[in-house]
This record gives structure tokens, sequence and C-alpha cells, in this order.
């Protein structure tokens, strides 16, 4: 009976650990997709003068602090996930984020859309679904 009573206990602990992974991983994806579609919609917005783009303080600001918000948990995520892919959602962020400083809107945008692709494929990949649990 006690061997019972810890093994259940081991495997609901394990259950629990492993929805709380999930959960913290599909947080990140979800947050990270909300914010690069709204600055999405904010670099298509800006239109594009003679010589140069130049954003807006708000849009420089929002991608700063959406790379900021990345790096503090990419150093969380690289216990679940394999760095490779993370280094690939982290190059796609870089890339859009330094043509919005240089004031690029068609490298900006491919960054972003890019950006986009990679989360809506990672997070098909490690999000929140039975499979990832079981």
């Amino acid at each position: 009976m006690t061997r019972l009573i810890l093994v259940l206990t081991l495997l609901a602990a394990l259950i629990g650990l492993a929805v709380a992974e999930q959960v913290s991983v599909e947080k990140v994806y979800s947050k990270m997709k909300v914010e690069t579609a709204a600055i999405i919609a904010s670099v298509s917005e800006t239109p594009e003068g003679e010589d140069k783009t130049e954003f807006n303080d708000y849009t420089k600001l929002r991608i700063d602090d959406l790379h900021k918000y990345w790096i503090k948990k990419e150093r969380k995520l690289c216990i679940i996930i394999k760095h490779i892919d993370l280094s690939y959602i982290s190059d796609a962020l870089i890339y859009a984020r330094n043509f919005v400083h240089f004031g690029n809107k068609e490298e900006a945008m491919a960054g972003l859309l890019r950006l986009e692709y990679l989360l809506d494929t990672y997070h098909a990949v490690y999000g929140l679904n039975g499979v990832n649990i079981l």
C-alpha cells in the first residue's frame, strides 16, 4: 500500500511538472505572438519616405521591450527547448529589431514576418497539447 501511494504521488508530481512546463512555454509563445502582431501592424502603417522610413519611438520601444522579454525568457526556456530552435527566434528578432532602428521598412517587415512564422511553428511543436504533455 505504501508503494502504491508513493508511486501515485510521484506520478502526480511528474504530470504536474509536465503541465506546468507546457503552460509556461505556452505563455511565452503566446505573448511573443501577440506582441509581434502588434509590431507588424505598427510597422505596416508607417508610410515610407523618399529616402528612408523613420519609425516612431513607440515602435522602437516596443520591439526593444519584446527583445528584453525574449532574452529573459530564453534563459529559462533553454532548459526545456533545444537551444538551436531558440536561436532561430533570437536571430529573427534581432534582425527585425536592427532594421526597425535603421528605418528600413522592407527588411523590418521581412524579419517580423519570419519571426511570426517561427513563433507559429515552434508554438505548434512545443506548445500546450496532449502529445507534449504525454
